[in-house]
């Protein structure tokens, strides 16, 4: 009798499968690069109203008179935790930024310094490392799985250059990625939908010899690079780098579109990359 309702048991479980489909889904994304490389304004580019959490970063001149945005300067952890909830209430925000990563990882320190009674200058503890680690994964997902009610949601963060160590047999560059716990930075790498990394690059016209600086976000997959977007696989390879990145063109590229480069224009910025 028993093994006659566990086979039916799992008839039903398999029952439930069903066809993937393209459905248009809010996006999660993570932005990071140094400061000064566009982050927040991209992020401002986002559905509006859109609601900026400042975690110990002030820098937000970029976007002053920006419509639609605004701003909550988060300066400990029960207000992260507050806002989040807020929004899981339900509000008329569609966007949701949290700028950025790298600070919330230093309150999410002095969170647990203090409910584990650990003194500034004392050392943090293996344990409250790992503490720390679970702390910010959870939050992270929270306000990722805000997608789920309809908020777009982006993380910005600063980058951080991390050698190959011995051990690391094939890996001999360099990995670029957020500035972040180990843990938590490949947890947010895949939290995420769409992953960029924004960079400043200037241009010279030797003839004329006027320069150009422009801002760029890298998505394709790179060597060493943290980058992603999720597409569907029929659309081909996405471009390596969007040039003045904005939601429409990031929304457009992750649909399966393109945004009429060139394979010339491509193999041209790609060589002036390297």
């Amino acid at each position: 009798m028993a093994k006659k309702v566990l086979k039916k048991h799992k008839a039903s479980i398999l029952d439930e499968a069903e066809d993937i489909v393209d459905e248009h889904e809010p996006q999660s994304v993570l932005l990071y690069g140094r400061a000064g490389t566009g982050k927040t304004t991209l992020a401002a580019t986002y559905p509006k109203p859109l609601l900026l959490l400042d975690i110990k970063e002030r820098g937000t001149r970029s976007i002053i008179g920006v419509p639609g945005v605004k701003r909550i300067r988060v300066t400990d952890w029960e207000q992260l935790e507050e806002v989040y909830w807020a929004l899981k209430d339900g509000s008329s925000y569609k966007t949701v930024v949290l700028d950025q990563l790298t600070a919330m990882q230093s309150l999410g320190m002095d969170h647990i310094r203090e409910i584990a009674h650990v003194k500034e200058g004392d050392a943090f503890s293996q344990r409250n490392w790992g503490r720390l680690s679970g702390l910010m994964q959870q939050w992270i997902e929270a306000y990722r799985n805000l997608t789920d009610d309809g908020y777009h949601v982006i993380f910005n963060a600063h980058e951080r250059v991390q050698e190959p160590q011995e051990e690391d047999d094939e890996r001999i560059a360099p990995s670029v990625g957020s500035n972040l716990m180990g843990s938590v930075s490949s947890f947010v790498n895949g939290a995420v939908s769409i992953i960029g990394n924004t960079f400043i690059r200037e241009q010279r016209d030797k003839k004329t010899k006027s320069r150009e600086v422009q801002y760029c976000l890298r998505i394709g997959p790179h060597a060493y690079y943290a980058a992603k977007i999720r597409r569907p696989k029929s659309s081909g390879a996405p471009p390596d780098i969007i040039v003045d990145p904005s939601y429409e063109k990031i929304e457009k590229i992750s649909q399966g579109g393109s945004l009429g480069t060139t394979k010339k224009k491509v193999k041209k910025l790609i060589k002036r990359i390297k």
